[in-house]
């Protein structure tokens, strides 16, 4: 009897850990936020450790939560997406989905209400989500945001290597 307490305790054990392992890679790990291949959409999420079926002459951009930028290039056996060194959180997660997924700005007609800042006054990915709540702020993140990719040195979704 005690035999099998043990067993049981050991399995316990191993689905415990299984699941602490399970839950450090989050589906929202990253975000696409570029992407030249059509059936992955920009505003993604994706998991660190994931294979991603990226074709040779594909390439995405992914963004963590936490300001990491990472350019993936495909290959014959796709890419895998690399552990997250600078991780996020949930909030900041939703915030980045949401600022990607946000529909183009539209020609405004007449002077922009509210006072959002400069897009060159927003230099962290956290500054750019923050504006990015600000009413009529969108588009001024929206535009830091690609600043913010191009300056870590992703290109226009024709990533060359991963970068941190």
């Amino acid at each position: 009897m005690t035999k099998h307490k043990t067993g049981a305790l050991k399995a316990s054990f191993a689905v415990a850990a299984l699941a602490v392992v399970a839950g450090l890679a989050r589906a929202d790990d990253y975000i696409v936020v570029r992407s030249n291949e059509a059936s992955i959409v920009k505003g993604s999420p994706l998991a660190a450790g994931s294979r991603v079926a990226l074709p040779v002459g594909k390439a995405l951009t992914l963004v963590s939560p936490g300001g990491e930028v990472v350019s993936l290039q495909g290959s014959a056996g796709g890419a895998v997406v690399p552990g997250v060194s600078k991780p996020g959180d949930s909030a900041a997660g939703s915030a980045l989905t949401a600022l990607v997924n946000r529909p183009p700005p539209r020609k405004a007609f007449g002077a922009m209400r509210g006072p959002c800042p400069a897009v060159d006054a927003l230099q962290t990915l956290e500054q750019i989500l923050a504006a990015s709540k600000e009413k009529d702020c969108g588009s001024v993140a929206q535009t830091a945001l690609e600043a913010y990719i191009d300056r870590a040195g992703a290109g226009p979704a024709a990533g060359a290597a991963q970068k941190p």
